[in-house]
């Protein structure tokens, strides 16, 4: 049985030993029908003595059986060799199972950025930046520059004297106007005449009614 058992684990050498033994059953029962062929050759040869001469049959000896084509190898051996590749496979497997793929670190979680403090501007940077602005007929941004100063200062004869010949070079004449009747009356005040009589030449020809409230706040 343990022959049979590693004959089984063997299934290419089991097969050769087959094939074999084939071969040899092959030869031992071809080799029977010769030495009775010539047994008979013999037997005969004696009855032609005695009777007419008879011509001896021949005999053909049997052509020997082709050696057999090797037996394949049993089902039973090769399912025993798939089992036992499945069972080499199986640990491996279990190995596996065993140990899971790691999980991934979760992802950092960004802290809550602080909203940043509003970035109060000096009215210095700010009248600087205004100025840069007029001059190089950057007008819009001359006009938040200014905005931007009267709303930390907005009584500043300064600021809003800028702030409409900024306007006045845009071409927003009324504008303009506006601011040149608001302050020049407190120029006259300040004995800042000839600055108040100038704007009141230029209000006069965008609206002679504004003009004229300049026009009362001059000296006579």
């Amino acid at each position: 049985m343990n022959i049979l058992r590693w004959l089984m684990k063997h299934p290419i050498l089991l097969a050769w030993l087959l094939a074999i033994i084939a071969i040899l059953l092959n030869f031992s029962m071809s080799g029977k029908p010769v030495e009775h062929g010539q047994a008979v050759a013999e037997h005969g040869q004696k009855t032609g003595q005695h009777a007419a001469p008879v011509a001896a049959p021949q005999v053909v000896a049997a052509p020997a059986a082709a050696p057999q084509q090797p037996v394949p190898v049993p089902a039973q051996g090769a399912a025993e060799v798939a089992v036992i590749a499945g069972e080499a496979q199986q640990p491996v497997a279990a190995v596996q199972a065993q140990n899971p793929a790691p999980a991934e670190a979760p992802a950092p979680v960004s802290a809550p950025q602080q909203a940043a403090a509003p970035v109060v501007e000096q009215p210095a940077d700010l009248l600087r930046a205004a100025r840069e602005a007029y001059w190089s007929n950057e007008l819009d941004n001359a006009v938040e520059f200014y905005t931007s100063l009267l709303k930390q200062a907005p009584d500043s004869i300064e600021y809003k004297g800028e702030l409409a010949n900024v306007y006045w070079k845009q071409g927003n004449a009324k504008k303009a106007a506006e601011l040149f009747t608001e302050i020049a009356p407190k120029l006259a005040a300040q004995g800042r005449t000839t600055e108040a009589f100038n704007m009141k030449l230029y209000v006069d020809m965008v609206d002679p009614e504004l003009a004229k409230q300049i026009d009362a706040a001059l000296p006579k």
